[in-house]
């Protein structure tokens, strides 16, 4: 595998790839869960990164910017807030938002060539207290405040092991599908891709029973949504995922499960390669904005006879513990 060439001082040394730890992933600790942190949740990652010849480091609380020069992957694992026991919610927290001075000096760190990996969580920013979204949006994605559920298990699955499959199918770029026959989810946040981005979706998810919620909007939608983008940003790459959980190699990971493993070596193949290759552009198929902005039999919103709908499905929600924050203690007792 070709690593990208940037300006640094000694070009021999060891590429770094840098995980952010600065806006609140040692927060999820206060879940009682392991925090999402390269030697916890992200130690599946980490060691394949290690293997391709990168020396991998954190932020560990010091400013996200003042690495970034050095470094030539960044992983920004799913950023959060800090956490109400009490009610099992996350809360917004100063120190865990992207500053405007980070998103630009990001946003150059990839012009220049650097890569990005980063991950949302299920029902986005609405649901972590943070703002991961603000990032998207400066590079043509919209994180949208929803999650994919496989509706038929909600009733019969707890909240913490609650999956979908998305075949090869649902993977629109050809470089990914590489010895890839299944990738496995759990619930996760979709994307839209702005007109003029340079991105496209990287997979798919199934659509029909495999729904998406919105929390803010209140609306369920039906169709085929992103689940992961792809995309470029000057002479970078980056690829956006809505949630972690896929490439976590914790008790509750998915790394190991499935094609997800070639699935990754997939995606790190193509956001490390030096070549112009694929372009990542969207499929040649209409694809909605977001959840709600299309009409039909794919799309029920919180108006008229639909509001009964969605009342049902926030109280089965409510229920399941799917809008919670989960506590261990109380989850896994």
């Amino acid at each position: 595998m070709h690593l990208i060439k940037r300006n640094h001082p000694d070009s021999s040394e060891t590429p770094r790839a840098l995980f952010d730890a600065s806006h609140g992933q040692p927060n999820w600790a206060q879940t009682g869960f392991p925090s999402r942190e390269l030697h916890s949740n992200f130690a599946g990652l980490t060691e394949i990164l290690c293997r391709l010849g990168f020396h991998c480091r954190s932020t560990a609380g010091t400013p996200l910017t003042a690495h970034l020069e050095a470094s030539r992957l960044l992983i920004i694992p799913p950023p959060v807030g800090r956490y109400d026991a009490r009610r099992e919610r996350w809360r917004c927290e100063k120190s865990s938002l992207f500053t405007p001075d980070e998103i630009c000096e990001v946003l150059r760190f990839l012009n220049s060539g650097g890569r990005l990996l980063a991950f949302a969580y299920r029902f986005g920013d609405a649901f972590t207290q943070t703002n991961l979204g603000d990032l998207c949006l400066a590079l043509g994605c919209r994180l949208n405040h929803d999650a994919v559920l496989d509706v038929r298990a909600l009733r019969k699955t707890d909240p913490l092991h609650l999956q979908l499959d998305t075949p090869a199918e649902c993977l629109p770029l050809s470089w990914s599908r590489n010895a890839v026959g299944l990738v496995r989810w759990r619930p996760g946040a979709t994307f839209a891709v702005l007109p003029g981005a340079a991105a496209g979706p990287l997979a798919l998810s199934t659509g029909g029973s495999c729904l998406s919620f919105d929390l803010t909007l209140r609306c369920i939608c039906f169709a085929s949504l992103p689940l992961a983008i792809a995309g470029r940003h000057g002479n970078g790459r980056f690829v956006l995922f809505g949630g972690p959980h896929l490439f976590e190699s914790s008790a509750l990971g998915l790394l190991a499960v499935a094609d997800n493993t070639r699935f990754l070596r997939n995606v790190l193949k193509w956001l490390l390669a030096d070549a112009v290759g694929e372009e990542c552009s969207p499929p040649q198929r209409n694809l909605p904005t977001s959840p709600c902005h299309f009409a039909g039999l794919s799309r029920v919103a919180s108006e008229g006879e639909g509001e009964r709908t969605i009342a049902s499905v926030e109280r089965i929600l409510r229920q399941t513990g799917v809008l919670k924050a989960l506590n261990q203690a109380r989850w896994l007792p």
